[in-house]
């Protein structure tokens, strides 16, 4: 009867020691990350996460791990010297030969020592032969020839080179003061007679202005009516010239009244 109990009694102990193992056995595989890892339901899994594994530009706090630098990598694909060079300017044109453009253009104070007449260009009322000023005035055989300060530039015989036209006075022996319309044509630079128009006697030119864009010349000075004596002036015209070479040929005029 005794020896029934203590049989008895070391099962019961032996089957109690078993079962502790057994539970001691799960306990370790849930902390090995084996069945039963997760700490039972509602707590998170522990992270499976190492080191260097935190994203681009964070931080792993305690070992500084994941840094990133804030400056931009450089770009490979760039090659040294291959910045763009600077693009070089433009060559500067030919320069235009004068007589080619207002560069060129002739002035009035070239007139002063230019040609006026030669053998195949006569100003009215001068004398016969070649006639040149020296300093704006030419004198022979009794009569002076003077160029007068009303002038004006710009084009009138249909090149790109600014010409001249300026009134002319001839003096002769008598009472007589005859004036004229004069153009010089622009050769290189160079002012040649190519145009001429009588104003009559004891007519003054007043002004005179050229418009290159339609190359008329339009020229203010005085006069007289037909029925008027010779020595007096009583009507300011304004006239409109253009050039046929070797003549000046007046397109209109108006007429004004004029008292000395």
């Amino acid at each position: 009867m005794n020896r029934t109990r203590s049989w008895s009694a070391r099962g019961t102990w032996l089957f109690a020691a078993l079962a502790l193992a057994a539970g001691a056995v799960g306990c370790q595989d849930s902390d090995d990350g084996g069945p039963g890892a997760g700490g039972g339901p509602g707590k998170p899994a522990a992270s499976s996460k190492t080191p260097g594994d935190t994203p681009s530009g964070g931080t792993d706090k305690g070992k500084g791990e994941g840094k990133e630098s804030a400056k931009p990598s450089p770009d490979s694909s760039k090659k040294p010297g291959s910045a763009k060079k600077p693009t070089p300017g433009k060559k500067p044109g030919p320069t235009k030969k004068p007589g080619g453009d207002t560069a060129g253009a002739l002035t009035c104070d070239q007139l002063r020592n230019a040609e006026l007449q030669n053998s195949s260009f006569r100003f009215p009322d001068a004398p016969e032969g070649t006639i040149a000023f020296t300093d704006g005035r030419w004198e022979g055989d009794g009569v002076v020839v003077e160029l007068q300060s009303q002038c004006g530039v710009g084009d009138m015989t249909g090149d790109p080179a600014a010409d001249a036209v300026a009134a002319v006075k001839v003096t002769t022996g008598g009472t007589g003061r005859f004036f004229g319309l004069v153009t010089w044509r622009n050769d290189a630079g160079t002012p040649v007679p190519a145009a001429v128009v009588s104003l009559g006697d004891r007519t003054p030119v007043v002004s005179i202005g050229v418009s290159s864009p339609t190359r008329r010349a339009t020229v203010v000075h005085l006069t007289r009516g037909d029925d008027d004596p010779a020595a007096v002036v009583t009507i300011r015209r304004t006239a409109v010239y253009r050039v046929a070479e070797p003549a000046m040929v007046e397109l209109h005029h108006s007429d004004a009244p004029y008292t000395p």
